[in-house]
């Protein structure tokens, strides 16, 4: 009886950090995908993408992001081709420091553009690498709260409502020249 307790009480706990996690009040629950690919050693790319069923007034994911006891630095930010190209302010401040950085936007600043709509896919791309002359360990990105206050992933929608979306991180692993996706972590 009491490992019977001890297992259902440990399934209470997890789940209700799962069902907690996320906050969407219209439809399924929106989603963040960072897909990580390594380019070469000490150097990866993240494409994040984002799943909403709803409109999308503004977006904004913190990261960090490690690779053992190599320092890193982002060297580039790109919103070209993606489904945040058009916004009207996108910002990606970054913190070389703490090695972590925010990114995202505000879709109008005036009522004559619309938001951005229901929909899948790439909303930036990010490039990373290893400065300095230590070996870069595995990398890792996970989303976090960025100072000064401490902001938290998140999107609101056109009725300035926010929305807390699920996260997953996968790894882009390429093989005789073709990328595949390998699940890295669902959170």
């Amino acid at each position: 009886m009491k490992l019977f307790t001890a297992i259902l009480t440990a399934g209470l706990v997890l789940t209700t950090g799962i069902v907690f996690a996320q906050t969407d009040p219209i439809g399924k629950v929106d989603t963040v995908t960072l897909y990580v690919e390594t380019l070469a050693e000490g150097k990866w790319q993240i494409s994040a993408h984002v799943f909403n069923d709803e409109n999308i007034a503004a977006i904004d994911i913190p990261i960090k992001y490690t690779a053992g006891i190599a320092k890193l630095k982002v060297d580039s930010v790109s919103f070209v081709g993606t489904r945040m190209e058009n916004f009207d302010m996108k910002n990606s401040p970054i913190d070389t420091t703490g090695q972590m950085m925010r990114f995202g936007g505000i879709a109008y600043m005036s009522p004559k553009k619309p938001p951005m709509p229901p929909g899948n896919g790439e909303i930036a791309r990010i490039y990373i690498s290893a400065v300095g002359d230590k070996k870069p360990g595995p990398f890792a990105v996970d989303t976090t709260t960025y100072p000064p206050n401490a902001v938290k992933m998140m999107l609101v929608d056109e009725n300035a409502k926010t929305i807390i979306p699920a996260l997953k991180i996968i790894a882009v692993e390429k093989s005789e020249g073709k990328a595949e996706t390998k699940k890295k972590s669902d959170k």
